[in-house]
């Protein structure tokens, strides 16, 4: 295997069709796999013995997405099959593992369990954040240091996954309006700005295959009124990133995972990302009624499911 391989444009050159944010996520898994071997290239990718050995105290869902990070390298190297097959064979045990261990299971894993965090203590998180603005008068001050611009913005960043619980698909969200928004690349998503409304358009997230572009989430009025005094109060106009760094540039996917994840801990001492916020989000607004569901389901004497199929019926 040659020394100066960039994997992130041998993927793109293999794969055109992969959305750039993946090809950052591989990347990202490779560069620390080198690390991992103290190395510069992937040599020692034809080891699988010990690859294997160098991931095994990792969670299998962790070890799961190093797999298919190498197997994609190496599929797009056109490498030695019975290699890849050897890989792909180990990355599909874990994926099966994944898949029963959340087969009717509805509690959360003894991994993520330390860092889930109920609506009371996300609301807590956020009102105590809301306090620090207002006493700072950070709405309205103008000219904002980098340390009163992050909190502000985060502050924003959790309003906008608890209403609208996406994945990190707000970092590199772009500020435009209606009239501006047909004419804008199709790789990027949007807030769109109106003056009676605002909305989400969605073009790069995970399952845009299936829901397609100019996916369009609704901000609702609640929302809205924590945006738009953001935007005024940062400058934000027609074009610019919504999220940014305290230098200006654009927050990536890994580092605003990286910013929830130090702001949680900050305030409710839990590590609490995207992924677990659509968690905790899903079970506020689901939980309740998944337990009379199943409550129901006890006394009928039937699955959950087969309640759901046979006898929950639209009229």
């Amino acid at each position: 295997m040659e020394k100066t391989i960039n994997a992130s444009e041998v993927i793109r050159d293999a794969r055109p069709e992969i959305k750039s944010s993946t090809v950052r996520q591989y990347e990202v898994q490779l560069n620390q796999l080198k690390k991992m071997f103290n190395t510069d290239n992937y040599k020692f990718l034809n080891d699988f013995d010990a690859v294997v050995e160098k991931l095994q105290d990792k969670h299998f869902t962790t070890q799961r997405n190093f797999y298919n990070s190498i197997i994609v390298l190496l599929l797009a190297l056109d490498y030695d099959k019975e290699l890849i097959d050897k890989y792909s064979k180990l990355r599909d045990e874990l994926n099966e593992q994944y898949k029963k261990s959340n087969e009717g299971n509805n509690k959360i894993s003894e991994k993520q369990a330390p860092n889930f965090a109920t609506m009371e203590e996300i609301d807590g998180m956020l009102k105590s954040m809301e306090t620090e603005i207002k006493n700072k008068r950070l709405k309205s001050k103008g000219d904002l240091t980098g340390k009163e611009k992050e909190l502000y913005m985060m502050y924003v960043v959790y309003q906008m996954l608890k209403h609208i619980p996406t994945r990190n698909d707000i970092a590199g969200m772009v500020i435009t309006t209606p009239i501006n928004y047909p004419k804008q690349p199709k790789d990027k998503n949007y807030l769109v700005v109106a003056r009676d409304t605002m909305y989400y358009m969605l073009n790069d997230y995970k399952s845009d295959k299936t829901y397609g572009k100019d996916k369009k989430l609704i901000v609702p009025v609640s929302l809205s009124r924590i945006l738009r005094p953001f935007i005024r109060a940062t400058g934000k106009k027609s074009g610019d990133v919504l999220l940014t760094s305290s230098t200006g540039n654009a927050l990536s996917r890994n580092v605003l995972s990286q910013k929830l994840l130090k702001t949680s801990k900050k305030y409710m001492g839990k590590g609490v990302g995207s992924t677990m916020m659509r968690k905790s989000v899903v079970s506020h607004e689901m939980g309740p009624a998944k337990k009379k569901q199943e409550e129901l389901a006890d006394k009928m004497q039937h699955s959950v499911a087969t309640l759901s199929a046979i006898y929950n019926k639209e009229h």
